[in-house]
């Protein structure tokens, strides 16, 4: 029975990831010698599963070594303490792991979702990766046929492993993305879906569209779904289907024209390092993106301030230095309250 067929085939076990995590701290621990390297040999000998559970373990162990660390951690402290941090982020490697991995059974059932301010890594059964970012929940469905995720909230990164003869696709309200072997973001707002691709070819539709045509889309700006692809007698939205090239960013709104950009992936992917990168954005939305990695919520007393322009990197979940930043920018003041961060005042002030 191949993989298709039993989607559940070939899981790791969370207390094998648990013992590769373990390994991992104490190869990188100041304790490590040749017993425990010897120890460690012995251990992936014991069984296949091992040493693909060190694998796996060795790879969210090197994804973690890059996320980006604030700025107060610069500070220096005393050689045990940064001991002890990498003993940690083994055993945080082990909570990645055994929610992305041993809970592979449960996504179908229940979906898996971060909190605010939180990420989070799953490595599929077939290898795909997908990033959370906060606030986000998807929920995985495979069969023999399609390999199927809905992103229910919030923002995701998909690393789709390669299958040619098992599609993968992307629910996200009434879009969804097609893809085969290739990398791509989707995030769903309240009112809005953008699919960012990264790298491959990936269709994007309406979940209503029947059509095989696959137009190519070039250039920038809004896009006409109709001058496409014409809807469909009988149905009560165009029948839209586009195919994306590499750096094209596909944003749907509800009500709205469907847009056509082509971002810096780097700032579209800055919430991976802990960073908001914001250009020339109106404060209004300055606010909702920020408010995004903290329960303690950006308020705008004044809305003429709201179309004030805000530009630069920012901490994700620092809403604090990012309220003082625009204050000292535009002369407004901060008030903390009931659980808030209020800018107060405004260009006439």
């Amino acid at each position: 029975m191949n993989s298709r067929e039993s989607p559940t085939e070939g899981l790791i076990p969370p207390e094998r990831l648990a013992e590769a995590a373990v390994w991992i701290a104490r190869l990188h621990g100041e304790e490590r010698g040749r017993a425990i390297e010897q120890g460690f040999k012995r251990w992936l000998q014991e069984d296949p599963l091992n040493a693909r559970a060190f694998e796996l373990a060795t790879e969210v162990w090197n994804d973690a070594a890059k996320l980006r660390i604030p700025s107060q951690a610069a500070v220096a402290r005393p050689q045990s303490a940064v001991r002890f941090k990498l003993t940690f982020a083994a055993l945080t490697a082990v909570a990645v792991l055994m929610v992305g991995i041993g809970v592979t059974l449960r996504l179908r059932e229940d979906g898996v979702g971060t909190a605010v301010g939180e990420q989070r890594l799953l490595t599929l059964e077939d290898g795909t990766q997908i990033y959370l970012n906060t606030s986000t929940r998807v929920v995985v469905s495979y069969d023999k046929t399609t390999r199927r995720v809905e992103l229910q909230a919030g923002e995701a990164i998909f690393h789709v492993a390669k299958k040619p003869d098992w599609p993968f696709v992307v629910t996200a309200g009434d879009r969804q993305v097609k893809a085969l072997g290739t990398s791509f973001i989707v995030r769903r707002d309240e009112q809005r879906v953008a699919v960012t691709l990264m790298e491959g070819k990936v269709v994007v539709s309406s979940v209503l569209s029947t059509s095989s045509s696959l137009p190519v889309i070039a250039g920038e700006g809004s896009v006409d779904p109709a001058a496409h692809e014409p809807a469909a007698s009988g149905e009560a939205t165009p029948n839209e289907v586009f195919m994306m090239a590499p750096g094209q960013r596909l944003t749907f709104t509800a009500g709205g024209a469907t847009q056509l950009d082509t971002p810096s992936l780097d700032k579209t992917t800055a919430w991976r390092r802990g960073q908001v990168v914001l250009d020339d954005t109106p404060l209004s939305a300055a606010v909702v993106e920020m408010n995004r990695y903290n329960s303690v919520k950006l308020v705008i007393e004044d809305p003429q301030a709201s179309r004030l322009l805000v530009n630069g990197l920012f901490q994700a979940g620092d809403s604090m230095s990012f309220a003082k930043a625009v204050a000292h920018t535009y002369g407004l003041s901060v008030i903390e309250r009931d659980g808030e961060i209020v800018l107060a005042g405004g260009p006439n002030h």
